[in-house]
């Protein structure tokens, strides 16, 4: 997967709840990195970073529709009833797809998402 980010200029026209994934990461108590990231099924990418990230603030970009179906593949494997046991020590990882949420610290359970989701980010 070469992924390929087109910076845009304007974040105003995407809206968020359109996106077919919010991927995020939560606060810890040390210094985790914490951002939200929507995925649209065009390929538009809306990514604010919130606090201990190399880019803050909203930002635009573009990934090759044939990476976001690649994610898509990797999305309908997990299983979004599993609950798993948080704690407030650790960030989580939170995914929102087709109105469901799942929320987790160990990322074993979607390793292969985890490594498409991180190289698009910025």
């Amino acid at each position: 997967m070469a992924t390929a980010l087109v910076k845009c200029s304007s974040s105003k026209n995407i809206k968020k709840e359109e996106a077919f994934l919010y991927y995020g990461k939560t606060q810890c108590l040390g210094k985790c990195p914490v951002f939200d990231m929507y995925l649209f099924k065009d390929g538009k990418v809306l990514y604010e970073g919130i606090k201990n990230v190399s880019k803050l603030g909203m930002h635009q970009f573009s990934i090759k529709t044939e990476d976001v179906d690649e994610i898509k593949k990797e999305l309908e494997k997990i299983d979004f009833t599993t609950k798993e046991k948080l704690t407030r020590d650790f960030p989580n990882t939170v995914l929102k797809f087709k109105g469901k949420r799942l929320a987790i610290q160990k990322n074993e359970k979607v390793k292969r998402l985890m490594f498409l989701l991180e190289k698009i980010k910025i």
